[in-house]
């Protein structure tokens, strides 16, 4: 009969915790949102995980048991710390020693287990877990979060991981091949990307957020009760191995056009979703059941082999943002090679029954999904300017400040007080793993109750977004020309403001260096030129990457803009000094609008500032 490993469980929580802090902060903190080179950000992050092979000749001297509960120790005291932590250093080598210690944990946890089967089938519990839970709080999780209240769930949880941790034992019973130990990396990987990511499911096209989330984190929930009995849902391992494979390539190619808009993530890759993580668990279960020698020391190397995949195909899909390479093939790749372990497996799988159990969880998850709107803050109540268009700018920074904290609602709440009808907002990230995996574009809408309207440019789910309380009467949006990282586009949106038509184009412009191409300004240009034939105002405002009286800022007065926020220069816009020079956000109008109380103002909340303006008829 096959148990769940609880101590698995719970500490795969805590490293998820810990884990959403890391990859965060080796953007904001060690790569300084890209001023950092690449191979130093690389060769900071891979230090770690290289560090956990040390494990196993350390088992020589000291056992492997010892070694799993120091390592835990240090999960569980690091993620104490985290908590009380305000960013910067203190936040950084934190998460990176609680990040060593959790690999450490597993490493030599594998060492002392035999059976993989109850190990396997508490990673997937753990991922369920930490799905529900990263719901259930919309992304912004305990760790990001103030006050007391976040610790009655914290101290329950970490709680529960040290007795678990310190009343397991070295199991017994027939020993598991030591490569099935490389799955765990590659599946943590493939959880992270869509298969348990329920902020990808809310950006999804045709779904209600809440829905998605529940959705995603029922799945999860009922998907350990496959990896417990694989057998008994799946009578051969080739049936997940091909519904992973299936999934993944379903996930990478799931992009289509609505409303006008390009590249937005399609209704159905939710069912991608949900078809992986079942398959992911099958396939865990069903190659926890292939036998091989007894071998600690190369179940060690597995475990720690396999998070070293991790960060590899993590850095080969997000870097190829930066790269202008295809990175479509990491998530198919990775689930090929989950879906290799498990068919090797026999036809026959004992184990445990958990449907039960997995339901009565999968409901619970469903509720605390649900609830949400029951008990979330959304700030005072508000309501835009009265007496012109206020229009406000920011560049979210994929929702981290300076100090490389999570500040999504700090930035909606700075929006807030400028009292915009229009926010044009840029870098924004609605489900990245590396930045944490949450739905941002959703939190800062729902706070401010303003109608998002999204328009993908790096992939579906980063991009940049419009959010208003006008009425919208057309979308549409065109992908601009290769530059800079990430790729970028032009969101055109028609709106009604006073019985007049106004188009707003929202951009975020990825130039190449020293904007030595044009093609992006020219791009914008025509578009405005076009938007205004009929007489129509048009307003182009984002993070241009430009200064005034720069060649491209020539090219976009060209195409019929004026400045408005000229009577306000100089109008410093990024957090880069003590005493900010650079103005490379901002509103251009044509000439039938003049613009009045501009505002720059200064908050540390992302490397940029929101910035507004009042804008009148002439």
């Amino acid at each position: 009969m096959s148990r769940i490993r609880w101590d698995v469980l719970l500490g795969v929580v805590v490293l998820a915790d810990v884990l959403r802090v890391f990859l965060p902060s080796l953007i904001t903190l060690v790569g300084s949102a890209g001023e950092t080179p690449a191979e130093v950000m690389g060769g900071y992050a891979l230090s770690w995980f290289l560090a956990a092979f040390l494990t196993v000749p350390l088992a020589r001297p000291v056992p492997a048991g010892r070694l799993a509960l120091a390592g835990g120790a240090v999960l569980l005291v690091a993620r104490i710390i985290l908590q009380v932590t305000d960013g910067g250093d203190a936040q950084l080598y934190t998460a990176s020693a609680g990040l060593l210690g959790g690999l450490v944990w597993l490493t030599a946890t594998a060492m002392t287990v035999q059976d993989a089967a109850p190990a396997m089938t508490g990673l997937v519990g753990g991922l369920a877990a930490a799905t529900a839970l990263h719901a259930a709080l919309e992304g912004i999780d305990l760790v990001w979060r103030d006050g007391l209240v976040p610790w009655l769930p914290l101290v329950v949880y970490l709680a529960l991981f040290a007795f678990a941790l310190a009343r397991r034992a070295e199991s017994s019973g027939e020993a598991a091949a030591p490569r099935i130990w490389l799955a765990a990396g590659p599946a943590f990987l493939l959880w992270g990307l869509y298969t348990g990511n329920a902020a990808h499911a809310q950006a999804s096209a045709g779904w209600s957020g809440g829905v998605a989330a529940a959705v995603v984190a029922a799945s999860a929930v009922l998907s350990v009760a496959v990896a417990a009995r694989p057998g008994f849902w799946t009578r051969h391992p080739l049936v997940p191995a091909a519904g992973l494979v299936l999934s993944a390539a379903g996930f990478a190619v799931g992009r289509s056009t609505v409303d006008g808009v390009h590249g937005v993530s399609s209704s159905w890759t939710v069912a991608a979703q949900v078809l992986g993580q079942f398959a992911l668990a099958g396939c865990l279960g069903w190659a926890a059941s292939v036998r091989g020698q007894d071998r600690p020391g190369r179940r060690g190397t597995a475990m720690a082999g396999g998070w070293l995949l991790f960060v590899v195909l993590m850095f080969a899909y997000y870097s190829a943002y930066d790269l202008g390479t295809p990175n479509r093939w990491v998530p198919v790749a990775t689930a090929l090679g989950v879906a290799v372990l498990a068919v090797r497996a026999p036809k026959t799988v004992a184990g445990q029954g958990l449907g039960l159990w997995a339901a009565g969880a999968a409901a619970v998850a469903v509720l605390a999904v649900a609830a949400v709107p029951l008990w979330r803050d959304t700030g005072p109540r508000w309501r835009p300017a009265d007496g012109g268009l206020r229009v406000a700018a920011y560049n979210l920074r994929m929702g981290y400040g300076l100090d490389g904290t999570m500040t999504v609602t700090q930035q909606a709440d700075a929006l807030r007080t400028l009292r915009p009808h229009i926010v044009v907002l840029g870098e924004v990230d609605r489900a990245w793993l590396l930045n944490g995996g949450r739905d941002s574009l959703r939190l800062v809408s729902d706070r401010l109750g303003l109608r998002a309207v999204w328009a993908p440019a790096g992939d579906e789910v980063w991009g940049d977004a419009l959010l208003t309380d006008l009425p919208v009467t057309s979308v549409r949006n065109t992908p601009l020309v290769k530059g800079g990282p990430t790729g970028a586009q032009a969101l055109v949106v028609g709106l009604r403001w006073r019985g007049r038509d106004l188009t707003v184009i929202a951009t975020h412009t990825q130039p190449p260096a020293d904007w030595k191409d044009l093609g992006q300004a020219e791009q914008l240009a025509a578009l405005a030129r076009d938007a205004g034939r009929d007489g129509r105002q048009v307003v182009l405002a984002g993070d241009l990457n430009l200064e005034p009286g720069s060649r491209p800022w020539h090219t976009l007065l060209g195409g019929g803009l004026t400045d408005a926020l000229a009577q306000s220069r100089p109008f410093p816009t990024f957090n880069d000094k003590p005493k900010p020079v650079q103005q490379i956000d901002h509103i251009l109008v044509t000439p039938g609008l003049t613009g009045r109380d501009a505002v720059s103002v200064a908050v540390p909340y992302s490397d940029h500032r929101p910035i507004a303006v009042t804008l009148l008829p002439r």
